[in-house]
């Protein structure tokens, strides 16, 4: 249970609410505005930020929605997998042009060889799983048991923008805060 409270996720959150709370401490205005734009970039964030499970995909199904009033019908792909502490996982397989993924075809047929075969994955993923909205997480790549997803190139530049984004976050409300800091507060000497 702490590996889940120490993932990078909740590190940033937490590093969010550390920067808020030495705004507090010094007094201001900017930290309504740190934790106006930290929260809901931090949501945003982790909602993309790509996660991976190794484990044994145990299903797959095409569900096919009821026609629309055109008669259209959409087909949605699922895979559910259990990870290395049995715990059940069910991931939707669709397109996402945040990722650039146009390969969900492929992303199936893999799950379905690795149900076959019985062997053990690694799946990699994005978004949340919510049962009162009936999101599901997006599965990004399959591939085999293992530490592929961080050499990934996706991983990488995703980290690498998000190392640019957070660094330029904080620094931006801490020069932010010295600039609307009082004068006597920035130099000692006057007073």
């Amino acid at each position: 249970m702490l590996q889940a409270w120490l993932s990078i996720g909740y590190i940033v959150l937490l590093a969010i609410l550390v920067l808020a709370f030495i705004l507090w401490r010094r007094g201001g205005p900017v930290l309504f505005a740190a934790l106006v734009v930290g929260i809901p970039l931090w949501f945003g964030w982790e909602y993309a930020r790509p996660t991976w499970t190794t484990g044994v995909i145990t299903g797959t199904e095409v569900r096919r929605t009821d026609p629309d009033a055109r008669g259209n019908t959409t087909d949605f792909e699922y895979i559910y997998m259990r990870n290395l502490s049995d715990r059940g996982l069910e991931l939707t397989n669709d397109d996402s042009w945040w990722w650039l993924k146009r390969n969900s075809e492929r992303v199936f047929n893999d799950a379905k060889t690795a149900q076959s075969r019985n062997t053990e994955v690694t799946v990699m993923w994005n978004r949340w799983r919510s049962t009162l909205f009936t999101w599901f997480p997006n599965a990004i790549a399959i591939g085999p048991a293992g530490s592929w997803p961080l050499w990934s190139a996706r991983t990488i530049v995703f980290y690498g923008l998000s190392v640019f984004l957070w660094v330029s976050y904080f620094y931006a409300f801490v020069r932010l805060r010295r600039s609307t800091a009082p004068l006597r507060d920035r130099d000692p000497d006057r007073g």
